[in-house]
C-alpha cells in the first residue's frame, strides 16, 4: 500500500467520523441533505490540506522546494475528528436557534434555567407548579423609600410625606426546570413609583430593589435574564393553621423575622392578584452589571420593567386558597458584619425601614407561576 493510500485510508476513517457526528440516530429524512452540507463544512479544509501534504511527500527529492514533516505530522496526527466535528455540529444547532439565552460559563453552551428548556429556546412549563405567597404591606416614610431608588428617572406617583411597601415571601413548588424541585424568595416591594424615559414618557408600577432567595440558580439566571436585585439567603418557613412564619438568615445569622398570626380564610376570589393590590403596570427593577478592570464603571445599567399583563398570557395563575391577617408584623436585626460580612449594609438599611403602621397581612395559595420572560428593558 503507497503512503498516498494510507493517508486516504485514514481520512475516510475520519469521514466515517464526520458522518457519525452530523448523522446521529433519529436524524429526520429531509434533514439529510442539510446534514450533508454540514458534513462537507467539517471535512472540505482538512481533507483537501490532507492531500496536499501527500502530494508534497511523494515528490522527487530533486524538485523544487521544501516539506517541514514536522507541520505535516502536527497537523495530521494532532486532530480528533470525531471531537472537532462534534464542536463544528454544536455551534451549528446554536446558531439555529439565536434566541437562546446564554450564561456563564459559555464553553458548554446555552444554559437551561426558567425561560428554556436544555439545548431549545422553549419555556419550562410551569402551569402546574405551585406558590404559596405571603406579603405584609406598612405605611413608612416616603423620604426614606425614594432613597432606595437608583436613578432620579425613578419617584413617586403622589406627592406627600408617607408612602408605602410590602415585604413578601414565596414559596414555589413543583417547578419543571428544577427536576420537580422549588425555591423560597423574599423581596422588598416599594408601591406607587413611577419611572419618567428621557422622552417624558413615564411607567407606573412596583419598585422592587431587593429580592433575597434560597438557591443559586434562580438568582444566576434571574440577575443575568432579568436584571433582577438577587442575593442569596437561607429562609425557613414554620407554617401552622392559623399562623405563618418567615426567618431569614445566613450561615446561622438570623436578621429576618416575619409573622401573620390570627389567619383567617377568605374568599380567593377576592384575591387581586398583585402584592400590593394595585392596579400599576408591572414590577420595576434596575439592571447594574459592573465593567471587568474598571471600578465605579458599568457594562449595563438600565430599568427594567415586567408587565403584569404580559406574565399572566404566558402562565396563566390560578389562585386557591386565602387568608388574611388581623396581627402581622415583622423585624429586622442589622447584627455586625463579622455575622453579616456580605449582606450587613443591606440588613442595616432594613433595620432603619421606619413602620407607621401594618395596613395588611395575607396568605395566598394556587399553582401556575409565571417564568418573568416577559420582563424588558424600559429604554
Amino acid at each position: 500500500m503507497s503512503q498516498g493510500q494510507k493517508g486516504w485510508l485514514c481520512q475516510a476513517i475520519e469521514d466515517a467520523a464526520a458522518l457519525a457526528v452530523v448523522l446521529p440516530l433519529g436524524t429526520r429524512a429531509d434533514e439529510v441533505a442539510e446534514r450533508l452540507k454540514l458534513y462537507e463544512t467539517c471535512r472540505y479544509e482538512r481533507a483537501h490540506r490532507i492531500q496536499e501534504y501527500t502530494r508534497q511527500a511523494g515528490r522527487c527529492l530533486g524538485e523544487d522546494g521544501k516539506i517541514d514533516m514536522m507541520e505535516y505530522v502536527n497537523y495530521n496526527f494532532g486532530h480528533d475528528e470525531f471531537d472537532s466535528a462534534t464542536g463544528i455540529f454544536n455551534k451549528w444547532c446554536w446558531a439555529k436557534n439565536p434566541n437562546i439565552y446564554w450564561r456563564m460559563p459559555v464553553s458548554f453552551g446555552p444554559s437551561p434555567g426558567p425561560r428554556q428548556a436544555l439545548y431549545t429556546n422553549e419555556p419550562q412549563p410551569a402551569r402546574h407548579s405551585t406558590f404559596t405567597t405571603a406579603s405584609i404591606k406598612f405605611k413608612t416614610s416616603r423620604t426614606f423609600l425614594q432613597n432606595l431608588f437608583p436613578t432620579e428617572s425613578f419617584q413617586f406617583k403622589n406627592p406627600g410625606t408617607v408612602a408605602y411597601a410590602s415585604f413578601s415571601q414565596t414559596t414555589l413548588g413543583k417547578m419543571e426546570w428544577l427536576g420537580g424541585s422549588g425555591y423560597r424568595h423574599f423581596g422588598m416591594y416599594i408601591h406607587g413609583v413611577r419611572y419618567t424615559k428621557q422622552n417624558g414618557e413615564t411607567v407606573d408600577g412596583t419598585y422592587m430593589p431587593l429580592l433575597f432567595e434560597s438557591l443559586t440558580d434562580p438568582i444566576v439566571s434571574g440577575r443575568d435574564e432579568l436584571g433582577m436585585p438577587k442575593v442569596f439567603c437561607d429562609v425557613d418557613i414554620r407554617r401552622r393553621e392559623d399562623s405563618y412564619r418567615v426567618r431569614t438568615s445566613w450561615q446561622g445569622s438570623m436578621f429576618g423575622k416575619f409573622n401573620l398570626d390570627e389567619l383567617e380564610e377568605a374568599d380567593p376570589a377576592a384575591e387581586a392578584g398583585t402584592i400590593g393590590g394595585e392596579a400599576d403596570y408591572g414590577i420595576l427593577t434596575y439592571k447594574y452589571s459592573p465593567a471587568v478592570g474598571e471600578r465605579g464603571k458599568a457594562d449595563a445599567a438600565y430599568a427594567v420593567v415586567v408587565p403584569h399583563a404580559e406574565e399572566s398570557k404566558v402562565v396563566p395563575s390560578k389562585v386557591t386558597g386565602l387568608w388574611k391577617c388581623k396581627k402581622p408584623n415583622f423585624e429586622f436585626d442589622a447584627l455586625t458584619q463579622q455575622d453579616l460580612p456580605t449582606l450587613h449594609h443591606i440588613v442595616s438599611k432594613l433595620a432603619q425601614t421606619p413602620v407607621y403602621e401594618f395596613i395588611s397581612g395575607k396568605v395566598v395559595e394556587g399553582y401556575g407561576v409565571p417564568d418573568v420572560s416577559a420582563a424588558r428593558r424600559i429604554e
